[in-house]
């Protein structure tokens, strides 16, 4: 028989009570705690929002619009020979810079100086001829009044006189004719400008079918062509900013620097490019050092001159839905509040409010995912 060992009941019962009510101080204790913390939790209120906003504010916006271009010469004439002939020495260099009237090429003068000098002799002798026929036509005429001739004899004077002066019209036609030919011996230019190469040089025989003996291209001014979409046409026209003076128009030469002649619109194609759907613009430069050159690519940047200031927000701001465009606002109260607002354009990250703010008007930039109408926001200005 195995030994069992005994508490005395006494003892036993006390140790059990004990514990029993340690644990039981220990839950309460610990429930008391939870339901004040939870207490205190419950009445303190989440913090506000963190948001950035700005002021709605004017600014003076300089829109720039950048255009592919190339420049065009107003002017460019192509030298031909009129008359054939060897050529003397060159009366230019090439490339240089030439002034209307200049000589520039001359034909052997020669043959042509002696078809003048025939013509002029041919002039005399049928002027000789008229003279004889004025004096035979007078004298017949005396006669035929004193009844010692015919009439018939007359009419034959006055016939050969006519025919004498219808020889001496032809005459000074050939004479004419000879002097002008003669003169097309010089070639001179026709407009300032800067002549190229020569085609042909001192000794070669040309006439009119040897084709441009060179070219005159004239420089200053010169003309910039540049496509423009028919879209910004149409609201520059809205806007009525297609007037002259009111755009400054300048070249971006391919150093990247800005040509020291700013120009004018000039006119615009009467056709689109239906393969574009642009417009081709043309503005005029000055160009007294000849810096741009014929056929030259150049970026076109245009902008508005004098422009008025705009109220503007930054683009952050603006908000879209199905009704339209909106910001979010912040009152004097530090309340939300959705607005409506027309946006007449967006450039360079800044939106054109048209209607629905007024200058210095809070609006929502950062922080806007965290926020509704109607709730209150811990504002701060963007930059502190």
């Amino acid at each position: 028989m195995k030994n069992k060992i005994e508490f005395p009941a006494g003892r036993n019962g006390s140790l059990l009570s004990s514990t029993r009510k340690a644990a039981l101080t220990f839950l309460t204790a610990s429930l008391g705690t939870f339901l004040i913390s939870s207490a205190a939790i419950a009445q303190e209120a989440p913090p506000p929002p963190g948001v950035i906003v700005e002021p709605a504010r004017e600014e003076v916006i300089e829109e720039e619009r950048v255009f592919s271009g190339r420049t065009e010469a107003i002017s460019q004439v192509a030298l031909i020979a009129r008359v054939g002939g060897f050529l003397e020495p060159l009366e230019f260099k090439e490339g240089q810079t030439v002034q209307q009237g200049d000589l520039l090429f001359v034909i052997q003068q020669e043959p042509y100086e002696f078809s003048v000098e025939q013509s002029q002799a041919n002039l005399e002798s049928a002027q000789a001829k008229v003279d004889l026929a004025k004096v035979d036509f007078d004298r017949k005429e005396q006669l035929v009044n004193r009844d010692t001739i015919s009439v018939s004899e007359l009419d034959t004077a006055r016939a050969n006189l006519k025919e004498a002066n219808a020889a001496l019209a032809l005459r000074q036609a050939d004479l004419k004719l000879s002097e002008l030919d003669l003169s097309y011996t010089e070639i001179r230019a026709p407009l300032d400008g800067q002549i190229g190469t020569a085609a042909f040089k001192e000794g070669a025989y040309v006439n009119a079918n040897s084709g441009t003996l060179a070219t005159i291209t004239s420089l200053d001014p010169i003309r910039v062509a540049f496509p423009v979409p028919q879209a910004l046409i149409l609201q520059s026209q809205r806007a009525d900013n297609l007037v002259t003076d009111n755009i400054l128009i300048r070249i971006r030469l391919s150093d990247g620097k800005f040509y020291q002649h700013n120009g004018k619109l000039d006119f615009l194609e009467a056709e689109a490019n239906p393969g574009t759907d642009t417009v081709t613009a043309y503005a005029i430069f000055d160009n007294p050092d000849h810096l741009l050159f014929d056929h030259q690519l150049v970026d076109v940047v245009a902008n508005a001159k004098d422009a008025t200031p705009v109220l503007v927000v930054s683009q952050s701001a603006l908000l879209l839905d199905q009704e339209g465009p909106y910001v979010l606002k912040v009152n004097d109260k530090d309340v939300v509040e959705q607005q409506r607002i027309s946006v007449v354009d967006q450039i360079n990250g800044l939106v054109i409010v048209g209607s629905g703010l007024e200058k210095g008007d809070l609006v929502i930039t950062s922080g806007i995912q965290k926020v509704r109408p109607g709730i209150k926001v811990n504002a701060q200005l963007a930059g502190q």
